[in-house]
């Protein structure tokens, strides 16, 4: 039996902004850079870098727990452990920075005129430009080999920044830090 399957146009509306704000789902922009010496077979251990460590009235950030917290489950599912006195420090970075977007597009304007009749006329071509303003940040996850003291790889997250990320902060920076780590080898 055939159904008659009906339309209007509100539901394909409904279908297709849905769709586009899906794919427009913003993930962060996920680089690695990698110092092809580096043999990750011979590193069994991590630690976080003594920069990291809190002095005297500093205090620990829930942010930088979250980070670490991240960090560290990501290390694990790697094969690392965790030690005091590691083979590789891990080390991170936030930046959060104000940027300015700015579009241009080509545009015509056109206006009525009357002269014996309304007719249209166009004007010359002129460029419009669509100007806006966004928060950009950007986490960068280092791996250090404790005995040389030189850079292995090094993972960055480049993303918007907004209210909304700061509604699950812990869940936002959780994905970051498994996708930066995707990049690295096993």
């Amino acid at each position: 039996m055939v159904k008659n399957i009906h339309f209007s146009i509100r539901d394909l509306f409904l279908v297709v902004l849905t769709s586009f704000l899906l794919g427009c789902q913003t993930m962060p922009k996920i680089h690695s850079m990698l110092d092809q010496s580096a043999q990750f077979d011979n590193y069994q251990t991590f630690g976080f870098h003594p920069t990291l460590m809190l002095k005297g009235d500093e205090y620990d950030s829930l942010s930088s727990r979250y980070i670490k917290s991240a960090i560290q489950t990501e290390m694990l599912k790697k094969g690392y452990k965790y030690a005091e006195k590691p083979d590789l420090w891990v080390n991170f970075n936030v930046y959060v920075k104000d940027k300015i977007n700015i579009n241009t597009a080509p545009s015509v304007s056109f206006y009525y005129h009357y002269r014996r009749g309304y007719s249209v006329w166009g004007d010359y071509p002129i460029v419009e430009e669509r100007i806006s303003q966004y928060t950009e940040g950007t986490l960068n996850i280092d791996l250090i080999d404790n005995n040389t003291n030189h850079l292995l790889w090094e993972g960055v997250a480049i993303g918007r920044v907004n209210e909304k990320t700061y509604d699950n902060l812990e869940d936002k920076i959780n994905q970051a830090v498994a996708l930066i780590f995707a990049k690295l080898p096993n």
